[in-house]
């Protein structure tokens, strides 16, 4: 392994460690320092990830869709106007080639365009599950004060009538032995 001169590779026996670049001050001199650009990351969100990768592959396929149209149409041109049997058999072959890759294309888009529906209807069910959660916890602490609230009423509405009971001076028992 000595005999190996490992920086003919660009490779360094010492093991890399971050420092922030405060090792590094040459950087800095001319005021202007390497930065991470972290904008061309991709989204976080992993249905808009999908959703871009469908689109992309949608745009590209279009594209593929209108070139084997282009040279299904030239194929069968050649086949009308070929003097040579073998030449038009090629050219038969060739447009047939053409139209199974074109139905092909429609498969897959259709099944991108399937896709993307999916997605969507699956992105609406998880808006709506946290809304469902929001609401489910707004209902639910109404519902707690529409029940503290009756149980107040009640409440009052049985003081009152236990203090009609008791009558001006006190004792509801008191007041039925002494009579009226």
């Amino acid at each position: 392994m000595d005999a190996i001169d490992l920086d003919l590779f660009g490779v360094s026996p010492a093991p890399a460690v971050y420092d922030g670049l405060a090792g590094r001050p040459a950087l800095f001199e001319g005021g202007v320092a390497p930065v991470l650009d972290i904008k061309a990351q991709a989204p976080l969100d992993p249905f808009l990830d999908m959703q871009a990768m469908l689109l992309e592959m949608t745009k590209e396929l279009r594209e593929r869709f209108q070139r084997f149209q282009s040279q299904k149409a030239l194929a069968e041109e050649d086949a009308d106007g070929a003097q040579d049997e073998v030449f038009r058999k090629q050219a038969q072959a060739d447009a047939k080639a053409a139209i199974e890759a074109v139905s092909l294309i429609v498969r897959t888009l259709e099944k991108i365009d399937s896709l993307q529906r999916t997605l969507l209807n699956a992105r609406a069910e998880a808006d709506a599950a946290a809304d469902g959660a929001e609401d489910e916890a707004a209902l639910a602490a109404e519902f707690d004060r529409l029940v503290e609230d009756r149980v107040k009423e009640r409440l009052n509405a049985a003081k009152e009538d236990w203090m009609r009971g008791l009558g001006p001076g006190g004792d509801a028992a008191a007041c039925a032995e002494s009579g009226p």
